[in-house]
Formats: structure tokens, C-alpha cells, sequence
């Protein structure tokens, strides 16, 4: 099991051995607003409201990051507020404050 807290860390938890953590992660330094785990992915996402979006492995190792930039098409990621994975295939949707959705696929192209 995984939890997440307002301040930034995951905590990975053993069920047989639910008193302490095996793996703690500073995930962000602060103002975490969203996480998620795909169902059958090794996956965890977790956005921010400073506007950043990292995805984990199980094991806790930092695989990837999305991040607010302006471009001609205008910016790219908004305050997060919400994160959900699809449900079978590698896509994430994030939910940000300024009423856009962005969906991110961890292939080159999408099917």
C-alpha cells in the first residue's frame, strides 16, 4: 500500500507489517495535491500545485517529470488537482485548477 501526504512524502507500506514503512520518498518538497497507482502498471503518479507532475516506480525510483512551461501553443500544466490512470493502458490524465485536462501516454505515440 502506498500513501502520500500534503507535505510531499509516499510512504510504501507492507500489509503483513503494517507498523512502520519500508520505504519512505520525498516525492515533492511541499504542497502535494494529487496521487495515483495504475491498477496493473508499476506506477505511481503525483502532482503539485506548483504546477509539477513526477511518476514513480514501485520501488520508489523517479522515472519521469512533467513540468509547467510556456510554448506558442501556450502552458503546458496548470495547478494540479487531480490524477487518474486509465485503466489497462499507460496513460495518465491530470486534472488541474485552471480548468484543463492533459493526457500523457508513456509511449512515443499514442494508439
Amino acid at each position: 500500500m502506498v500513501s502520500a501526504s500534503a507535505a510531499g512524502d509516499m510512504k510504501f507500506f507492507d500489509l503483513r507489517k503494517a507498523a512502520l514503512p519500508y520505504l519512505e520518498v520525498e516525492a515533492h518538497k511541499n504542497s502535494l495535491s494529487a496521487m495515483a497507482a495504475h491498477r496493473y502498471a508499476p506506477l505511481i503518479a503525483t502532482g503539485t500545485s506548483k504546477q509539477y507532475i513526477k511518476v514513480f516506480s514501485l520501488q520508489g525510483e523517479q522515472l519521469s517529470v512533467i513540468r509547467y512551461h510556456n510554448s506558442f501553443l501556450g502552458q503546458r500544466i496548470g495547478p494540479v488537482s487531480a490524477l487518474a490512470f486509465h485503466t489497462y493502458k499507460v496513460y495518465l490524465a491530470a486534472g488541474a485548477t485552471d480548468s484543463n485536462v492533459s493526457i500523457y501516454s508513456g509511449d512515443s505515440g499514442i494508439a
